[in-house]
């Protein structure tokens, strides 16, 4: 009678895990050819990694699904409007623009690959352009198609911080209209005289600067208006699951989030991409999750039943191996990158996640000095600014061809180990200093 409890316990906790996957997975986006650039999609337009990469570094994210006429966020709060499938209402734009001016920070990226689409609200215009008829910026094709390219800050900003080359897959470049006419003779040229085209008036804007481009135009634009900014990107792949990961592409993203501080929060507008009405991924037959549960029960309690008739031997004990300390990890690991002669390499990837560190801990963003860093790290830890200014220092001077000796690589990991745990705990232990 145990056995058999037993045997029916195995098999009840095999169907409901079983049930759960099918249900998490029949929920999960599916493969779309549409270039769906929403924030859950994981193919590859998708954005989802976009989304992870700001949870990893402790970013409150919220899905929007509501018209922009109803938004309200708190100042320095993000929202990234990426591709937008379905036209937005004049007065959502406008009360979109009022946030912006108010403090807030748009991150719009577009696709405009095709001038035309299914746009009730603005006749047969894509909204991709009607969003940017409304900032005053146009697109035109004066690249080529995916292709990593070299770029270069057109004025100082920390939006190019350690940005050098990006994969671009669209040829559009950015291109500022002079004139509500200059913008009508652009869509007329695109979907054809024939076409009726709606009648969009720019808004007015404080500046309109271009932050970075390659040798055919410009990728990122920055529209400033009050106290809020609004980041166009010529290209929504530069931010997709297949390109982000490539060149300096998630550096852009992280420094056009990061560009005023730490933000409030990063919020992903999915109300733009149509998703007004229950997902694609919920049409699905009734029960259909039972099936593949039944098969997975089958299955277990047949190698169950199985295995129950096999002798394997006495259970081994294990015997724990004592737990090594810190400096052991560390020493170990220094040696480990001498006997490579990549000690200049480690070094540098330890510097940046500590200086990413500092950064999220301040929010000071990464373009921060090391002097800046230090200072705003005492107020959090009982630190000694000039000892964490003087590393920071050394740290940003080594490179990854830097040959360091198994001793000195050793001691600069000590040192940033105690700053660490100073930073975590509050109160350092002994000083290797």
């Amino acid at each position: 009678m145990r056995h058999l409890r037993l045997v029916l316990v195995i098999v009840g906790l095999v169907v409901f895990f079983t049930l759960l996957m099918a249900y998490l997975t029949s929920r999960s986006p599916t493969y779309d050819l549409t270039a769906d650039h929403a924030s859950f999609r994981t193919n590859e337009w998708g954005t989802k990694a976009l989304r992870e990469l700001c949870k990893r570094n402790e970013l409150t994210v919220q899905t929007y699904r509501r018209p922009w006429d109803e938004f309200a966020a708190p100042e320095r709060a993000v929202m990234c409007v990426f591709d937008p499938n379905f036209g937005p209402q004049k007065q959502g734009i406008k009360a979109l623009v009022e946030w912006v001016r108010g403090g807030g920070h748009l991150l719009l990226a577009v696709n405009t690959a095709s001038a035309l689409g299914f746009n009730p609200m603005y006749e047969h215009l894509d909204a991709n352009h009607v969003m940017l008829g409304y900032l005053g910026l146009l697109t035109k094709p004066l690249g080529k198609y995916g292709e990593t390219v070299a770029v270069r800050s057109v004025v100082p900003s920390p939006v190019a911080h350690q940005v050098t080359r990006l994969l671009v897959k669209s040829p559009a470049r950015l291109v500022a209209a002079q004139s509500p006419e200059d913008i009508q003779q652009h869509w007329g040229n695109r979907v054809g005289d024939d076409q009726k085209l709606p009648k969009i008036t720019p808004l007015a804007f404080d500046e309109r600067v271009a932050l970075l481009a390659d040798e055919a135009g410009v990728l990122v634009m920055r529209l400033k208006l009050g106290t809020g900014l609004i980041d166009v990107i010529s290209d929504a792949d530069i931010l997709g699951n297949g390109q982000i990961g490539e060149a300096d592409n998630a550096v852009l993203a992280m420094n056009l989030i990061y560009t005023r501080g730490t933000p409030t929060t990063v919020y992903f507008d999915e109300y733009h991409h149509g998703r007004r009405t229950r997902p694609f991924a919920d049409e699905r037959l009734p029960g259909a999750a039972i099936f593949p549960a039944i098969w997975a029960a089958l299955i277990c309690l047949f190698l169950y039943l199985t295995g129950s008739f096999w002798r394997f031997g006495r259970p081994v004990p294990l015997t724990p191996e004592p737990r090594r300390s810190l400096a052991e990890h560390i020493q170990a690991f220094a040696g480990l990158y001498d006997g490579a002669q990549a000690t200049g390499a480690a070094i540098t990837m330890i510097a940046q996640r500590f200086h990413s560190r500092l950064a999220q801990l301040t929010g000071l963003g990464p373009a921060a000095s090391a002097q800046d860093l230090a200072t705003a790290a005492a107020r959090t830890a009982d630190i000694d600014i000039l000892a964490l200014t003087r590393l920071l220092t050394e740290l940003q001077a080594i490179d990854a061809d830097t040959r360091l000796s198994q001793s000195e690589m050793l001691h600069l990991a000590q040192r940033i180990a105690y700053f660490e745990e100073a930073l975590t705990d509050g109160k350092p232990s002994d000083s290797p200093l």
